[in-house]
């Protein structure tokens, strides 16, 4: 079930709930009503415990323009000259003698009742237009204002009472005296109510809560819409919804039972009547301001401004003319209303239609509280007020119910600013969850920035490295050149002046001189070469091509290699494996390497190389693996039993154009260039080299490569 359905059962169930309550039901089986017939009313066979209250409805004797009281009925005979008006309603417009009444006025209305009670009964007395004084059995039970025949000598006053009759007989004769000159209606517009003591009170209480229940919960919310405008003045949608629940909360105690009168009973009914007229007159611009505010999209700002205008102008007549004359244009008023509630009814079904927040809620609200008022218009009508068998009494029973639909209205409003609160109050907690990321992502970003800062800079210091290398490698390069390549220049140059010059003439000499330029051709092409390949190692401008490998595959490619390397030299070769080589429970298969594979080849040759040159024949060389303890690094062992180097040698053997002095005893020839190359290569590798060696007890050349494990590698990526 959507949310939005529940709301409607909730708002639904809550108007029945007001509508049980404002039309109180008695408990016991409704019965047809009697009505007074000639001025008698019989209730003879009415039992007002098992049938409830009964409303004093029907034909009355009226005698207008006379003041008349029980002693002057007691003394004459009024059977053939009275005249009869059905009740409730005005004189106005009633016809005597040909002669259309009006509402200034006065009158006298006489009823007879008759009863089986024995009980004390209660009378329950409306507001009569607009003073009065009632008689039950001679006795003076009460009364309202001051009855008079002129405007200047009676005094209007609306106060509803309960009033106790001791029968003393079976026949109770009411006699009320009204007169109206301040009103645009005069006479019994509401009916009267007669039952047993505690049906009366029962009813007078119930009405009296209900009011003051009203009051309270209107003007708490009208209060509490006005504070929430003034901590934010931005939506003044809560300022004009504010003030109309405070305009209804005083309309609801000058209206029904009358509270306010009941607590100041000399009031100014003048005063009161205009402040309850005016909170009718003013509350329509106030809901069409609220509507404005809540749907701006959908309201006409020209429409709303000629409502204003229009209830400002009635409101003006209200506050600076008497009642007797505002009241006369109250039905103009009325059919005012009715026009500007149904173009209430479209900007709520606009809004409806268009899905705007809160619409469903507000629109059901609005529907409901015009409604209710339109009920109270036709109860208040001069159509029921001034007509006794209008049609519209039988479907209009009850008035002043719009503050009951403004109670509903209420409620869905609350709903609303519930929605509303709760939806603000989400955005704040998003928006503080998304400040506080946007907090931990600038964080992170400033983290990053300067880890990013700073690897730039240790990228430009590597590249200021890189180019003084480069600079210093293209210095030592062009000085290694001259140095080197001086020397077997010189050679050739002798070689070839010697053939030119005729110095040499015998074939066999020539073709002898012509191989040596040969050699020293071929070894300055190598030196060339390798000086390049060493030149671009070291200021790393050479891009080398990285391939993970198995471990098990490159020690058996690299141990065949060098296998295949020494099977032609006259040394005694041996190859060492890891000691878990054989061990199937091993972590072998899972260890990886990343290397260029080629320039790790060239690594072993330039170490087997070197070693095959200074080993004498017969003489042992060995390749050992090892894997260190913690799986970190691939140990290669490539040692002899050469003439190995001598102390103070081997800080330098690892620089370029390093040779072994001659003194040592070798004939060896070498560019100098393939120990310097074997650790750039290394290097590049993460790897290292390193020497361990005794002169004329052979070398052992370390070299270290890291190790990998394949299931940590992909773990990584899978993060």
């Amino acid at each position: 079930m959507s949310r939005k359905l529940i709301m409607t059962i909730i708002i639904l169930s809550l108007c029945f709930i007001v509508l049980q309550s404002a039309f109180p039901s008695n408990t016991s089986k409704p019965v047809a009503q009697p009505h007074a017939v000639n001025g008698l009313l019989d209730l003879s066979d009415w039992n007002f415990k098992q049938n409830g209250l009964v409303a004093l409805d029907g034909e009355w004797e009226f005698y207008w323009q006379e003041f008349l009281t029980p002693k002057d009925f007691a003394r004459t005979d009024f059977s053939e000259k009275n005249e009869h008006i059905i009740l409730p309603r005005a004189w106005n417009k009633y016809i005597l003698n040909d002669h259309i009444l009006s509402g200034d006025g006065y009158a006298t209305y006489r009823l007879t009742v008759k009863h089986t009670s024995t009980d004390i009964l209660s009378i329950k007395i409306p507001r009569i237009f607009t003073a009065y004084t009632l008689w039950a059995n001679e006795e003076l039970i009460a009364s309202s204002g001051k009855v008079g025949i002129d405007y200047t000598s009676m005094i209007p006053q609306y106060l509803p009472q309960v009033e106790y009759i001791s029968p003393e007989s079976d026949t109770i004769e009411f006699v009320i005296q009204v007169s109206n000159f301040r009103h645009r209606s005069g006479g019994i517009l509401e009916s009267i109510q007669i039952g047993s003591t505690s049906q009366i009170s029962e009813v007078r209480t119930k009405n009296l809560t209900l009011e003051l229940f009203l009051f309270g919960g209107l003007f708490i919310i009208g209060f509490y819409h006005i504070s929430l405008f003034l901590f934010r003045t931005k939506d003044r949608s809560t300022l004009y919804f504010g003030i109309y629940s405070l305009l209804i909360s005083a309309r609801t105690i000058l209206v029904g039972e009358i509270y306010f009168i009941q607590l100041f009973p000399d009031f100014s009914w003048e005063i009161a009547h205009k402040l309850q007229t005016l909170a009718y007159y003013l509350g329509v611009p106030l809901v069409f301001q609220f509507l404005k505010e809540t749907f701006p999209q959908d309201t006409s700002k020209k429409i709303i401004t000629i409502i204003k205008t229009i209830a400002i102008g009635f409101g003006l007549l209200v506050l600076f003319t008497p009642v007797k004359i505002f009241s006369q244009f109250n039905p103009l008023y009325q059919v005012f209303s009715i026009l500007t509630f149904s173009y209430a009814l479209y900007i709520v079904i606009i809004s409806c239609i268009k899905k705007r927040e809160g619409s469903y809620l507000i629109g059901l609200g609005v529907t409901i509280l015009i409604l209710f008022t339109v009920n109270d218009m036709i109860f208040l009508s001069v159509l029921l007020a001034d007509s006794s068998n209008h049609f519209m009494r039988s479907y209009v029973t009850r008035g002043n119910l719009s503050s009951w639909g403004l109670l509903i209205f209420i409620f869905t409003q609350s709903l609303v600013l519930a929605k509303k609160s709760s939806k603000s109050f989400t955005n704040v907690e998003l928006l503080s969850e998304q400040l506080q990321q946007i907090n931990s992502t600038l964080e992170e970003q400033v983290h990053d920035r300067t880890l990013a800062l700073e690897k730039s800079k240790e990228e430009l210091s590597e590249a200021y490295l890189t180019l003084s290398k480069s600079k210093s490698s293209l210095q030592g390069l062009m000085q290694n050149l001259s140095h080197d390549l001086r020397s077997p220049l010189t050679t050739i140059k002798g070689y070839t002046n010697a053939i030119l010059d005729g110095v040499v003439t015998q074939p066999d000499k020539q073709q002898k001189y012509l191989t040596r330029i040969n050699d020293k051709v071929d070894h300055l092409n190598h030196m060339v070469h390798e000086l390049f390949d060493l030149s671009q190692l070291q200021s790393r401008q050479l891009a080398l091509q990285y391939e993970l490998f198995p471990l098990k595959q490159i020690i058996r490619n690299l141990a065949d290699k060098c296998y295949y390397d020494t099977l032609n030299e006259k040394v005694i070769f041996n190859i060492e494996y890891p000691p878990c080589w054989q061990d199937e429970t091993s972590d072998l298969d899972s260890l990886y390497v990343r290397i260029d594979y080629q320039r790790i080849e060239r690594v072993l040759t330039n170490l087997f190389n070197n070693a095959i040159k200074y080993t004498p024949e017969e003489g042992h060389l060995d390749l050992k693996f090892y894997i260190d303890f913690d799986y970190k690094n691939l140990i290669i062992v490539v040692s002899d039993t050469g003439i190995g180097i001598a102390k103070e040698d081997l800080p330098h053997i690892f620089e370029r154009f390093y040779t072994l002095p001659k003194a040592h005893g070798t004939n060896t020839k070498g560019t100098g260039l393939g120990l310097a190359i074997v650790k750039e290569i290394l290097e590049y590798h993460n790897g290292k080299i390193w020497v361990l060696s005794e002169q004329d007890k052979g070398s052992q050349f370390f070299v270290s490569l890291p190790i990998c494990n394949i299931n940590s590698i992909d773990h990584k990526e899978e993060q």
